[in-house]
């Protein structure tokens, strides 16, 4: 350790020495730095990463002895993100496991919330910002060096060997095997859609090059020696669609790990600006995100999808001014990110979308008079006090997908404004006062899509209410209990390192996206990998009065391994005086599904008798077994998200046949 900080001391004195400087021939440059033009003489000052030499418009330069680099240029050249905020002049850097802040002319760099003293300030030269060598090494992690005879900075990121390369099912993970960390850059490519990771100053060594994933929306993954003299390696991962990533390095297990969801990367309240008070998501890539809001206490809330936390932990942080009491943050799901916004009193706030992240911009007191409280994700109340009784029309216009009510009362109250919605249902409201010309006032609701909507105020009032709803009628009613077998630690069958938990849980959760898609309220037995009572996982439908119980579940077979196909189970209620289901019809039309969409062999409709789940439910309860994880071609498929994707659409295909066919029409 002395060795290593004495030849960086070394180092450090030939890079601050400015006695060799005239040694060469000068360049004489014009800086505009400080408010001021200077004319800069010195002898040009080349850099170098891994033997490449790193073009700028702005050069490197020594100031006060100090040799400022441009940072733009080396940290995307390192796969690091670079940002920069013009109105605090402020630069932030992004390298994974590190978010460091500079400020231009600050003695401090702050990283991941720690402040670092500078030698020299950070420097806006010629419109760029320029930093010292040195803290620019330290942050990426950087060997440097110098080359008297040709002043040249010496940049080198560190050296590895790339062992192997594997795919982690348990982390949904592409894993390589490394003798140390590396340094990236990454590109997106598409047609197709692909994620490009260059690994710096690397040797590639592992046996397997290529790995056929199938899971998310990872394809498969390629890698290879990509260059020689500088080595680089190259990773290539094929996707189903564009997606955020996060490369992480585990020390311990001395592996790189990539995951292809969107990571969270910082959550802020940001009220420096009064006109502008906002929540500002940090992310790698734009955001698919839902919000809504509640009540009792007010609050905003945004679910952000297929994202994750990244070296961030749930957390909670107070504000107490302007109206807001606090935000939230949490992983709510696996692959669910969730803000929480809690308010002193109902706000309006709209939603920007970015390339990287989003701001939920909070606007001030929405207009008194109008309320609109989300009741769930597409479906809402919408109240307006006109302050006394008034006759009223409403009107719906299908094309412009607008609700529109019209007050004809000079003296009614309504408020001229916009409030902005940004939920499932209602993207804006927008309320115009009394115009003699109109003879009437207007409040018009701007509809996300196609919605219903029911007035449930009298014909004269003055509160108007309308019921708002963009479920699909036929299904609103009907609650189908979505049960993935066994969870926690409670693995159900594996075999070569899969668990029938994780396939169970992967379909469930596609099968809630297809039903929800088509109205039905749906309710999750477990959402993550988490153990729940057999008994605990009947009364929980019971409870909630469901239509049907649908449980999901992959099959084994402990000595022959040929055994394959589809089967579902089902407990004989025709047996029982007290049990009055037709279990038999619902299990014979999700079998018949699973056939038509799967195209496998036929295992049959099976009674079985004993089955906790099945038994203790008072609703039509089967079980389907998609396949055998022992039957190595059955295992292969159920791997593949086209395929427990397929299950999952025969799953939904068999419910709404038995909705349609039986509890409708028995109703």
């Amino acid at each position: 350790m002395l060795k290593k900080a004495a030849a960086f001391i070394l180092v450090l004195a030939i890079l601050l020495s400015g006695t060799s400087a005239y040694a060469m021939k000068e360049q004489q440059l014009i800086l505009h730095m400080d408010g001021k033009q200077i004319t800069y003489k010195a002898p040009p000052v080349t850099i170098k990463l891994n033997g490449k030499v790193l073009n700028s418009d702005v050069p490197a330069v020594i100031i006060d002895d100090r040799t400022l680099v441009p940072i733009r240029v080396i940290t995307e050249s390192t796969g690091a993100d670079v940002q920069w905020d013009g109105q605090n002049y402020e630069v932030t850097i992004n390298t994974g496991d590190k978010r460091v802040k500079l400020k231009i002319n600050s003695s401090e760099m702050d990283i991941n919330g720690k402040k670092v003293a500078l030698e020299v300030p950070a420097k806006l030269i010629n419109d760029r910002t320029m930093v010292p060598v040195r803290a620019i090494t330290e942050v990426l992690g950087l060997e440097v060096g110098w080359d008297h005879s040709t002043y040249t900075v010496l940049l080198t990121s560190p050296g590895a060997s790339i062992l192997g390369l594997e795919y982690d099912s348990e982390k949904d993970a592409v894993v390589l095997k490394t003798t140390g960390s590396a340094m990236h850059r990454t590109m997106f490519l598409q047609e197709p859609d692909r994620l490009v990771i260059d690994f710096l100053n690397t040797v590639f060594r592992s046996e397997t090059n290529r790995i056929e994933v199938g899971r998310g929306n990872i394809i498969r993954v390629r890698a290879s020696q990509f260059e020689v003299n500088p080595n680089i390696s190259r990773v290539v991962i094929d996707l189903t669609s564009p997606s955020g990533y996060s490369i992480d390095y585990d020390e311990n297990k001395k592996q790189i790990e990539i995951k292809t969801v969107n990571t969270v990367n910082g959550i802020y309240f940001d009220d420096e600006h009064k006109d502008r008070r906002k929540l500002v998501v940090e992310a790698t890539s734009r955001l698919d995100f839902e919000t809504m809001t509640l009540q009792k206490p007010d609050r905003i809330v945004v679910d952000m999808f297929n994202t994750r936390l990244g070296n961030m932990k749930d957390s909670s942080v107070a504000i107490g001014r302007d109206g807001v009491r606090s935000i939230r943050f949490s992983q709510f799901e696996e692959n669910t990110v969730r803000a929480v916004i809690e308010l002193d009193h109902a706000l309006q706030y709209n939603i920007e979308s970015s390339e990287k992240g989003l701001e939920v911009l909070i606007d001030g007191l929405p207009l008194s008079a109008i309320e609109y409280v989300g009741t769930g994700w597409k479906t809402g109340t919408l109240t307006i006090d006109a302050k006394k009784r008034v006759e009223y029309d409403v009107e719906y216009d299908k094309d412009e997908k607008t609700i529109t009510i019209k007050i004809p009362d000079r003296d009614a109250f309504i408020e001229e404004g916009e409030v902005y919605i940004n939920n499932g249902v209602v993207e804006r409201i927008v309320s115009t006062p009394y115009a003699s010309s109109k003879k009437a006032g207007f409040i018009v609701v701007y509809l996300k899509e196609e919605a219903r909507y029911k007035v449930t105020s009298s014909e004269r009032a003055r509160e108007i209410v309308l019921e708002l709803s963009a479920v699909p009628s036929l299904y609103q009613d009907t609650l189908i209990v979505i049960d993935p077998g066994h969870g926690g630690e409670d693995p159900g069958a594996s075999h070569n390192g899969v668990k029938e938990k994780d396939i169970n849980l992967d379909v469930s959760h596609r099968l809630r996206a297809l039903l929800e898609e088509l109205g039905f309220r749906t309710l999750m037995i477990r959402e993550k990998d988490t153990f729940v009572d057999l008994y605990e996982r009947a009364a929980i439908a019971n409870a909630a009065n469901a239509d049907l119980y649908i449980s999901v579940h992959s099959n084994a077979h402990e000595t022959d391994s040929s055994i394959c196909g589809v089967e579902t189970l089902y407990y004989p209620s025709e047996k029982s005086e007290t049990d009055n289901r037709d279990n038999y019809t619902l299990a014979k039309i999700i079998q018949q599904a699973l056939l038509a969409e799967l195209k496998t062999i036929d295992r049959g409709v099976i009674p079985r008798p004993n089955l906790v789940v099945t038994r203790e439910t008072k609703m039509p309860a089967v079980i389907a077994e998609l396949g055998f994880i022992t039957n190595g071609q059955e295992r292969a498929l159920l791997l593949t998200e086209e395929y427990r994707q397929r299950c999952a659409q025969a799953l939904a295909n068999g419910i709404v046949r038995y909705v349609n066919d039986i509890l409708l029409t028995n109703d």
